[in-house]
Protein backbone atom coordinates (compact mmCIF):
# COMPACT_ATOMS: atom_id res chain seq x y z
CA UNK A 1 0.00 0.00 0.00
CA UNK A 2 1.47 3.65 -0.82
CA UNK A 3 0.67 6.46 1.07
CA UNK A 4 1.87 9.41 -0.90
CA UNK A 5 -0.95 12.02 -1.09
CA UNK A 6 0.97 14.67 -2.55
CA UNK A 7 2.28 14.79 -5.66
CA UNK A 8 6.42 15.11 -4.98
CA UNK A 9 6.17 18.23 -8.21
CA UNK A 10 4.20 20.02 -5.84
CA UNK A 11 6.51 19.78 -3.24
CA UNK A 12 9.99 19.87 -5.07
CA UNK A 13 10.78 23.44 -3.74
CA UNK A 14 10.32 22.68 -0.49
CA UNK A 15 13.50 24.13 1.65
CA UNK A 16 14.33 23.56 5.04
CA UNK A 17 15.73 25.60 7.67
CA UNK A 18 15.68 25.63 11.24
CA UNK A 19 14.83 29.68 11.35
CA UNK A 20 11.00 29.67 13.24
CA UNK A 21 8.28 30.20 10.23
CA UNK A 22 4.99 31.91 12.02
CA UNK A 23 1.75 31.43 10.44
CA UNK A 24 0.37 34.92 8.82
CA UNK A 25 -3.33 35.27 8.64
CA UNK A 26 -6.25 35.71 11.78
CA UNK A 27 -7.44 32.38 10.81
CA UNK A 28 -3.95 30.64 11.37
CA UNK A 29 -3.31 32.49 14.68
CA UNK A 30 -6.18 31.44 15.93
CA UNK A 31 -5.89 28.00 14.59
CA UNK A 32 -2.61 28.27 16.60
CA UNK A 33 -4.03 29.79 19.96
CA UNK A 34 -6.35 26.42 19.51
CA UNK A 35 -3.62 24.04 19.70
CA UNK A 36 -1.61 26.22 22.27
CA UNK A 37 -5.14 25.25 24.37
CA UNK A 38 -4.44 21.46 24.18
CA UNK A 39 -1.21 21.41 25.86
CA UNK A 40 -0.83 20.31 29.10
CA UNK A 41 -0.53 22.81 31.95
CA UNK A 42 2.65 21.49 33.01
CA UNK A 43 4.82 21.78 29.58
CA UNK A 44 3.34 25.66 28.87
CA UNK A 45 6.01 27.23 30.99
CA UNK A 46 8.96 25.10 31.15
CA UNK A 47 10.88 22.90 28.54
CA UNK A 48 9.87 19.90 29.16
CA UNK A 49 8.00 19.38 26.04
CA UNK A 50 8.75 20.73 22.42
CA UNK A 51 6.62 20.80 20.10
CA UNK A 52 5.80 21.79 15.65
CA UNK A 53 3.41 21.14 13.30
CA UNK A 54 3.85 22.13 9.84
CA UNK A 55 1.62 21.44 6.28
CA UNK A 56 3.64 20.16 3.53
CA UNK A 57 1.53 21.76 1.06
CA UNK A 58 2.28 25.39 2.17
CA UNK A 59 5.56 24.87 4.23
CA UNK A 60 4.50 26.75 6.69
CA UNK A 61 4.60 26.06 10.55
CA UNK A 62 1.24 26.00 11.82
CA UNK A 63 2.38 25.64 15.55
CA UNK A 64 5.35 25.09 17.61
CA UNK A 65 6.55 25.12 21.34
CA UNK A 66 9.56 24.74 22.02
CA UNK A 67 10.14 23.36 18.80
CA UNK A 68 14.41 24.33 18.67
CA UNK A 69 15.19 23.29 22.06
CA UNK A 70 17.21 19.71 22.60
CA UNK A 71 14.84 16.60 24.19
CA UNK A 72 16.20 12.90 24.32
CA UNK A 73 14.46 11.14 21.51
CA UNK A 74 13.58 7.70 22.54
CA UNK A 75 12.92 5.35 19.48
CA UNK A 76 12.41 8.54 16.98
CA UNK A 77 15.51 8.09 16.73
CA UNK A 78 14.81 5.91 14.24
CA UNK A 79 13.76 7.96 12.01
CA UNK A 80 17.42 9.97 11.76
CA UNK A 81 18.84 6.31 11.20
CA UNK A 82 16.09 5.37 8.84
CA UNK A 83 16.53 8.12 6.43
CA UNK A 84 20.09 8.01 6.53
CA UNK A 85 20.24 4.45 5.74
CA UNK A 86 18.18 4.56 2.83
CA UNK A 87 19.61 7.61 1.22
CA UNK A 88 23.14 6.17 1.73
CA UNK A 89 22.91 2.60 1.60
CA UNK A 90 19.77 2.69 -0.67
CA UNK A 91 16.80 0.39 -0.64
CA UNK A 92 18.25 -2.66 -2.22
CA UNK A 93 20.85 -2.71 0.12
CA UNK A 94 21.44 -6.67 1.32
CA UNK A 95 23.23 -7.48 4.36
CA UNK A 96 25.45 -10.48 4.17
CA UNK A 97 27.01 -13.66 6.29
CA UNK A 98 29.71 -15.52 4.26
CA UNK A 99 30.83 -18.79 5.01
CA UNK A 100 34.59 -19.93 4.10
CA UNK A 101 36.19 -23.06 3.83
CA UNK A 102 39.74 -23.27 5.78
CA UNK A 103 41.31 -26.15 3.57
CA UNK A 104 38.70 -26.48 0.86
CA UNK A 105 36.43 -29.53 0.34
CA UNK A 106 37.35 -32.91 -0.70
CA UNK A 107 35.67 -36.41 -0.50
CA UNK A 108 33.28 -35.34 1.61
CA UNK A 109 35.56 -33.55 4.01
CA UNK A 110 35.76 -29.60 4.74
CA UNK A 111 39.16 -29.08 5.45
CA UNK A 112 40.68 -26.90 8.07
CA UNK A 113 37.43 -25.45 9.41
CA UNK A 114 34.56 -23.74 8.51
CA UNK A 115 34.49 -19.63 9.34
CA UNK A 116 31.21 -17.58 9.34
CA UNK A 117 31.88 -13.79 9.11
CA UNK A 118 29.01 -11.67 9.85
CA UNK A 119 28.56 -8.18 8.46
CA UNK A 120 25.58 -6.66 10.54
CA UNK A 121 22.50 -8.54 9.13
CA UNK A 122 20.37 -8.13 12.09
CA UNK A 123 17.96 -10.69 10.55
CA UNK A 124 19.94 -13.66 10.98
CA UNK A 125 17.83 -16.73 12.65
CA UNK A 126 16.68 -19.84 13.06
CA UNK A 127 14.69 -20.19 9.61
CA UNK A 128 17.94 -19.55 8.08
CA UNK A 129 19.68 -22.82 9.56
CA UNK A 130 18.34 -24.87 7.75
CA UNK A 131 19.44 -23.64 4.28
CA UNK A 132 22.99 -22.87 5.28
CA UNK A 133 23.06 -27.06 6.44
CA UNK A 134 21.95 -27.81 2.66
CA UNK A 135 24.50 -25.46 1.06
CA UNK A 136 26.82 -28.14 3.11
CA UNK A 137 24.51 -30.94 2.14
CA UNK A 138 24.45 -30.26 -1.81
CA UNK A 139 28.25 -29.89 -1.80
CA UNK A 140 28.38 -33.39 -0.60
CA UNK A 141 30.11 -32.46 3.17
CA UNK A 142 29.48 -34.71 5.51
CA UNK A 143 32.26 -33.90 8.07
CA UNK A 144 34.19 -30.54 9.36
CA UNK A 145 38.13 -31.15 9.64
CA UNK A 146 38.50 -28.62 12.68
CA UNK A 147 36.71 -25.72 14.59
CA UNK A 148 33.72 -23.43 13.41
CA UNK A 149 35.14 -20.18 14.15
CA UNK A 150 32.85 -17.05 14.35
CA UNK A 151 34.31 -13.83 13.06
CA UNK A 152 32.32 -10.44 14.07
CA UNK A 153 35.35 -8.22 13.61
CA UNK A 154 33.44 -6.11 10.57
CA UNK A 155 32.38 -4.33 13.90
CA UNK A 156 34.41 -2.78 16.52
CA UNK A 157 34.06 -5.15 20.21
CA UNK A 158 31.85 -3.15 22.12
CA UNK A 159 29.02 -4.35 22.85
CA UNK A 160 26.55 -1.44 24.26
CA UNK A 161 26.20 2.16 23.45
CA UNK A 162 27.11 4.94 25.70
CA UNK A 163 24.05 5.81 27.31
CA UNK A 164 22.73 2.92 27.79
CA UNK A 165 21.85 2.43 31.64
CA UNK A 166 23.75 -0.96 32.96
CA UNK A 167 20.35 -2.10 34.65
CA UNK A 168 19.01 -3.02 30.94
CA UNK A 169 21.46 -5.56 30.25
CA UNK A 170 18.77 -8.47 30.73
CA UNK A 171 16.27 -6.72 28.89
CA UNK A 172 15.57 -7.92 25.46
CA UNK A 173 15.08 -5.09 23.84
CA UNK A 174 19.03 -4.15 24.64
CA UNK A 175 20.82 -6.99 23.53
CA UNK A 176 24.50 -6.61 22.78
CA UNK A 177 25.71 -5.76 19.43
CA UNK A 178 27.50 -8.12 17.15
CA UNK A 179 28.32 -8.26 13.54
CA UNK A 180 27.57 -11.42 14.05
CA UNK A 181 23.70 -11.63 15.22
CA UNK A 182 21.47 -14.61 15.87
CA UNK A 183 17.78 -13.89 16.35
CA UNK A 184 18.17 -10.41 17.53
CA UNK A 185 20.88 -11.97 20.17
CA UNK A 186 18.32 -13.40 22.09
CA UNK A 187 17.57 -17.00 23.69
CA UNK A 188 13.90 -17.45 24.53
CA UNK A 189 13.40 -19.82 28.42
CA UNK A 190 10.40 -21.08 28.85
CA UNK A 191 9.29 -21.95 32.22
CA UNK A 192 6.72 -24.42 32.63
CA UNK A 193 5.24 -25.01 36.34
CA UNK A 194 5.46 -28.52 37.93
CA UNK A 195 3.97 -29.08 41.34
CA UNK A 196 3.74 -27.04 44.04
CA UNK A 197 6.64 -26.60 46.07
CA UNK A 198 8.48 -28.16 42.92
CA UNK A 199 11.31 -26.81 40.18
CA UNK A 200 9.63 -25.97 37.49
CA UNK A 201 10.39 -27.67 33.98
CA UNK A 202 12.97 -25.19 31.77
CA UNK A 203 13.51 -25.59 27.96
CA UNK A 204 15.76 -23.05 26.02
CA UNK A 205 15.23 -22.00 21.95
CA UNK A 206 16.74 -21.89 19.89
CA UNK A 207 18.05 -25.80 20.81
CA UNK A 208 21.37 -26.40 20.37
CA UNK A 209 22.75 -22.79 22.07
CA UNK A 210 25.53 -22.71 24.21
CA UNK A 211 23.65 -21.72 27.42
CA UNK A 212 23.51 -23.62 30.81
CA UNK A 213 20.33 -23.25 33.03
CA UNK A 214 20.95 -22.92 36.55
CA UNK A 215 17.28 -23.82 38.03
CA UNK A 216 16.28 -21.72 41.09
CA UNK A 217 12.84 -21.22 40.69
CA UNK A 218 10.40 -22.90 42.10
CA UNK A 219 6.09 -23.83 41.27
CA UNK A 220 4.17 -21.52 44.17
CA UNK A 221 0.98 -20.14 44.78
CA UNK A 222 2.81 -17.37 46.12
CA UNK A 223 2.97 -13.79 44.19
CA UNK A 224 6.01 -13.29 43.00
CA UNK A 225 7.82 -12.93 39.56
CA UNK A 226 10.75 -15.11 37.79
CA UNK A 227 14.01 -13.57 37.22
CA UNK A 228 17.35 -14.24 35.19
CA UNK A 229 20.91 -13.62 35.94
CA UNK A 230 23.86 -14.05 34.01
CA UNK A 231 26.40 -15.95 36.15
CA UNK A 232 29.27 -16.49 33.64
CA UNK A 233 29.47 -16.27 29.97
CA UNK A 234 27.77 -18.65 28.95
CA UNK A 235 25.36 -19.64 32.24
CA UNK A 236 22.46 -18.32 33.46
CA UNK A 237 19.99 -18.57 36.43
CA UNK A 238 16.25 -18.44 36.43
CA UNK A 239 15.12 -17.97 40.31
CA UNK A 240 11.67 -16.54 41.23
CA UNK A 241 8.49 -18.00 41.11
CA UNK A 242 5.75 -19.74 38.95
CA UNK A 243 2.22 -19.98 39.32
CA UNK A 244 0.90 -23.75 39.18
CA UNK A 245 -0.16 -24.83 36.03
CA UNK A 246 1.55 -21.33 34.15
CA UNK A 247 3.68 -21.55 31.47
CA UNK A 248 6.18 -18.08 30.99
CA UNK A 249 8.29 -17.28 28.26
CA UNK A 250 11.11 -15.40 29.16
CA UNK A 251 13.48 -13.56 26.35
CA UNK A 252 17.16 -12.79 27.33
CA UNK A 253 19.66 -10.92 25.59
CA UNK A 254 22.75 -13.46 25.29
CA UNK A 255 26.73 -12.45 25.70
CA UNK A 256 28.14 -13.51 22.90
CA UNK A 257 25.52 -13.57 20.13
CA UNK A 258 28.44 -15.26 17.61
CA UNK A 259 28.96 -17.73 19.87
CA UNK A 260 25.27 -18.57 20.01
CA UNK A 261 25.32 -18.45 15.95
CA UNK A 262 27.86 -20.89 15.84
CA UNK A 263 26.54 -23.52 18.56
CA UNK A 264 23.06 -23.68 16.68
CA UNK A 265 24.76 -24.08 13.05
CA UNK A 266 27.09 -26.52 15.04
CA UNK A 267 24.37 -28.69 16.06
CA UNK A 268 22.17 -28.87 13.16
CA UNK A 269 24.67 -29.97 11.06
CA UNK A 270 25.34 -32.85 13.68
CA UNK A 271 22.05 -33.51 13.59
CA UNK A 272 21.55 -33.47 9.95
CA UNK A 273 24.79 -36.06 10.01
CA UNK A 274 27.59 -33.43 9.48
CA UNK A 275 30.44 -34.47 12.02
CA UNK A 276 31.92 -31.57 13.51
CA UNK A 277 35.36 -32.40 15.24
CA UNK A 278 36.21 -29.17 16.72
CA UNK A 279 34.78 -26.88 19.01
CA UNK A 280 32.97 -23.30 18.23
CA UNK A 281 35.09 -20.36 18.96
CA UNK A 282 35.73 -16.60 18.28
CA UNK A 283 38.31 -16.01 16.02
CA UNK A 284 39.14 -13.83 12.21
CA UNK A 285 38.56 -15.36 9.00
CA UNK A 286 42.26 -15.89 7.42
CA UNK A 287 43.10 -14.65 4.10
CA UNK A 288 43.34 -17.75 2.59
CA UNK A 289 39.71 -19.05 3.57
CA UNK A 290 37.76 -19.67 0.41
CA UNK A 291 33.91 -18.64 0.36
CA UNK A 292 31.91 -21.11 -0.58
CA UNK A 293 28.39 -19.56 0.19
CA UNK A 294 27.03 -16.20 1.19
CA UNK A 295 24.02 -15.76 2.72
CA UNK A 296 21.78 -12.14 1.86
CA UNK A 297 19.40 -10.57 4.00
CA UNK A 298 15.75 -9.06 2.66
CA UNK A 299 16.55 -5.71 1.23
CA UNK A 300 16.90 -3.04 3.45
CA UNK A 301 13.19 -1.42 2.69
CA UNK A 302 12.45 -4.46 4.35
CA UNK A 303 14.31 -4.34 7.02
CA UNK A 304 13.13 -1.09 8.00
CA UNK A 305 9.80 -1.90 7.78
CA UNK A 306 10.07 -4.11 10.65
CA UNK A 307 12.64 -1.71 11.99
CA UNK A 308 9.74 0.89 12.67
CA UNK A 309 6.77 -1.08 12.50
CA UNK A 310 7.68 -3.04 15.49
CA UNK A 311 10.57 -0.45 16.79
CA UNK A 312 13.36 -3.20 16.97
CA UNK A 313 16.14 -1.69 18.44
CA UNK A 314 19.22 -4.18 17.17
CA UNK A 315 18.30 -3.43 13.95
CA UNK A 316 19.10 0.31 14.35
CA UNK A 317 22.47 -0.29 16.27
CA UNK A 318 23.41 -2.65 13.32
CA UNK A 319 22.67 0.05 10.75
CA UNK A 320 24.67 2.67 12.34
CA UNK A 321 27.65 0.59 12.89
CA UNK A 322 27.17 -0.78 8.85
CA UNK A 323 27.06 2.73 7.62
CA UNK A 324 30.68 3.51 10.21
CA UNK A 325 32.31 0.20 8.54
CA UNK A 326 30.85 1.07 4.96
CA UNK A 327 31.56 4.58 4.38
CA UNK A 328 34.55 4.87 7.16
CA UNK A 329 36.07 1.54 6.54
CA UNK A 330 35.67 -1.31 9.09
CA UNK A 331 35.34 -2.34 11.88
CA UNK A 332 31.98 0.00 12.00
CA UNK A 333 31.66 1.62 15.51
CA UNK A 334 28.85 3.98 17.26
CA UNK A 335 31.35 6.88 16.58
CA UNK A 336 31.54 6.36 13.12
CA UNK A 337 27.92 5.55 12.16
CA UNK A 338 27.23 8.89 14.28
CA UNK A 339 29.56 10.66 12.18
CA UNK A 340 28.06 9.44 8.82
CA UNK A 341 24.88 10.06 9.48
CA UNK A 342 26.01 13.54 11.15
CA UNK A 343 27.60 14.23 7.82
CA UNK A 344 24.43 13.36 5.89
CA UNK A 345 22.51 15.09 8.09
CA UNK A 346 25.00 18.56 6.93
CA UNK A 347 24.62 17.58 3.75
CA UNK A 348 20.66 17.71 3.67
CA UNK A 349 20.80 21.52 5.00
CA UNK A 350 20.38 20.49 8.81
CA UNK A 351 23.53 21.59 10.30
CA UNK A 352 22.37 21.61 14.13
CA UNK A 353 19.60 20.69 16.39
CA UNK A 354 20.95 17.06 16.62
CA UNK A 355 23.10 14.60 18.18
CA UNK A 356 24.10 11.15 17.18
CA UNK A 357 25.20 8.63 19.75
CA UNK A 358 22.95 5.35 18.88
CA UNK A 359 21.23 4.12 16.20
CA UNK A 360 17.99 2.94 18.12
CA UNK A 361 17.25 5.46 20.84
CA UNK A 362 18.20 3.82 23.60
CA UNK A 363 21.26 6.32 24.67
CA UNK A 364 19.97 8.59 26.93
CA UNK A 365 22.85 10.76 25.48
CA UNK A 366 20.94 11.07 22.22
CA UNK A 367 19.33 14.68 21.66
CA UNK A 368 17.36 15.95 18.69
CA UNK A 369 14.64 19.35 18.70
CA UNK A 370 11.50 18.62 16.88
CA UNK A 371 12.25 21.08 14.22
CA UNK A 372 15.04 18.95 13.42
CA UNK A 373 12.84 15.72 12.93
CA UNK A 374 10.44 17.58 11.43
CA UNK A 375 13.12 18.72 8.75
CA UNK A 376 14.27 15.49 8.60
CA UNK A 377 10.73 14.07 7.87
CA UNK A 378 9.82 16.80 5.52
CA UNK A 379 13.14 16.03 3.52
CA UNK A 380 11.89 11.90 3.63
CA UNK A 381 8.21 13.16 1.82
CA UNK A 382 10.02 15.09 -0.62
CA UNK A 383 12.76 12.96 -1.79
CA UNK A 384 11.66 10.22 -4.89
CA UNK A 385 14.05 7.60 -3.42
CA UNK A 386 13.50 6.77 -0.49
CA UNK A 387 10.06 8.43 0.45
CA UNK A 388 7.93 5.45 -0.24
CA UNK A 389 9.87 2.31 1.49
CA UNK A 390 10.65 5.27 4.29
CA UNK A 391 6.57 6.43 5.10
CA UNK A 392 5.48 2.94 4.05
CA UNK A 393 7.62 1.87 7.19
CA UNK A 394 5.64 3.78 9.91
CA UNK A 395 3.43 2.66 11.96
CA UNK A 396 -0.40 3.01 11.22
CA UNK A 397 -2.97 4.35 13.54
CA UNK A 398 -4.74 2.40 14.47
CA UNK A 399 -4.05 -0.33 11.89
CA UNK A 400 -0.49 -1.93 12.88
CA UNK A 401 2.96 -1.60 14.27
CA UNK A 402 3.23 0.04 17.29
CA UNK A 403 0.55 1.71 16.51
CA UNK A 404 -2.21 -0.83 16.65
CA UNK A 405 -3.77 -0.30 19.26
CA UNK A 406 -4.32 3.48 19.29
CA UNK A 407 -6.68 5.42 17.91
CA UNK A 408 -8.98 3.04 16.76
CA UNK A 409 -12.45 3.84 15.66
CA UNK A 410 -11.98 7.49 15.49
CA UNK A 411 -10.79 9.91 12.88
CA UNK A 412 -7.25 9.55 13.44
CA UNK A 413 -7.17 5.95 12.70
CA UNK A 414 -5.77 5.44 9.14
CA UNK A 415 -4.33 9.11 8.90
CA UNK A 416 -1.84 9.09 10.93
CA UNK A 417 1.70 7.81 10.03
CA UNK A 418 4.45 7.70 13.09
CA UNK A 419 6.70 6.50 14.90
CA UNK A 420 6.66 6.55 18.47
CA UNK A 421 8.85 6.54 21.36
CA UNK A 422 9.26 5.92 24.77
CA UNK A 423 11.79 5.19 27.44
CA UNK A 424 12.13 6.21 30.98
CA UNK A 425 10.66 9.58 31.16
CA UNK A 426 10.82 10.47 27.63
CA UNK A 427 7.48 9.92 25.34
CA UNK A 428 7.57 10.40 21.55
CA UNK A 429 5.56 10.51 18.57
CA UNK A 430 6.27 12.21 15.21
CA UNK A 431 5.36 11.54 11.87
CA UNK A 432 2.55 12.80 9.42
CA UNK A 433 -0.93 13.31 9.53
CA UNK A 434 -3.02 13.45 6.19
CA UNK A 435 -6.07 15.60 6.36
CA UNK A 436 -9.87 15.32 5.71
CA UNK A 437 -8.98 17.89 3.86
CA UNK A 438 -6.36 16.86 1.53
CA UNK A 439 -3.63 18.22 3.03
CA UNK A 440 -0.40 16.37 4.40
CA UNK A 441 1.25 17.86 8.09
CA UNK A 442 4.32 17.20 9.67
CA UNK A 443 4.43 17.03 13.58
CA UNK A 444 7.08 16.12 16.20
CA UNK A 445 5.80 15.94 19.74
CA UNK A 446 8.81 14.99 22.08
CA UNK A 447 8.50 14.84 26.09
CA UNK A 448 11.40 14.37 28.36
CA UNK A 449 9.53 14.38 31.88
CA UNK A 450 5.43 15.53 31.66
CA UNK A 451 4.55 12.26 32.21
CA UNK A 452 1.32 10.24 31.13
CA UNK A 453 -0.29 13.28 30.34
CA UNK A 454 1.52 13.47 26.99
CA UNK A 455 -0.51 10.77 25.58
CA UNK A 456 -3.52 12.46 26.41
CA UNK A 457 -2.44 15.51 24.49
CA UNK A 458 -0.93 13.70 21.37
CA UNK A 459 -4.61 12.22 20.98
CA UNK A 460 -6.39 15.58 20.79
CA UNK A 461 -3.74 17.37 19.06
CA UNK A 462 -3.52 14.57 16.22
CA UNK A 463 -7.67 14.40 16.33
CA UNK A 464 -7.63 18.35 16.28
CA UNK A 465 -4.88 18.06 13.37
CA UNK A 466 -7.18 15.52 11.06
CA UNK A 467 -9.67 17.90 10.61
CA UNK A 468 -7.28 20.89 9.75
CA UNK A 469 -6.35 22.08 6.41
CA UNK A 470 -3.09 23.12 7.33
CA UNK A 471 -2.19 25.42 4.40
CA UNK A 472 -1.40 29.22 3.95
CA UNK A 473 -3.50 31.53 5.81
CA UNK A 474 -5.78 28.88 6.91
CA UNK A 475 -7.91 28.42 3.35
CA UNK A 476 -8.04 24.47 2.87
CA UNK A 477 -5.84 23.63 0.00
CA UNK A 478 -6.27 20.33 -2.05
CA UNK A 479 -3.54 19.17 -4.32
CA UNK A 480 -4.86 16.84 -7.18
Amino acid sequence: MRWILVPFLALALFTFTNDRAIPAGTENGAYTAKIATLLPVEARNNGKMGVVVKSLTSGETLFEHNAQNLFIPASNEKIITSVASLSLLKRDYRFKTEFFSGGGISEGVLHGGLYIKGYGDPTLGEPHIGFIVYQLKKRGVTEIKGSITVDDSYFTPERRAEGWKAEWVNDFYSPPISALSFNYNTIEVRVRAAASGQKPRIDILPAGSNIKIINNAVTSTKAGALTSNWQGPDTIAIGGRVKPKASVLLKIPVNSPELLTGNVLKSALEEAGIKVSGPVVAGETPRWATVFYTHYSDPLSSVITEYNKNSVNIIGENLIKTLGAEFKGAPGSWESGSQVISEFLNGIGIKNGFRVVDGSGLSLLNRVSPETLADILSYAYTNRIIASDFIDSLPIAGVDGTLKKRFKASSVQGRVMAKTGYLNNVRALSGYVFTKQGDVLVFSILDNGIGWKTKEFQSSLLTELVECCGAANGTNRRVN
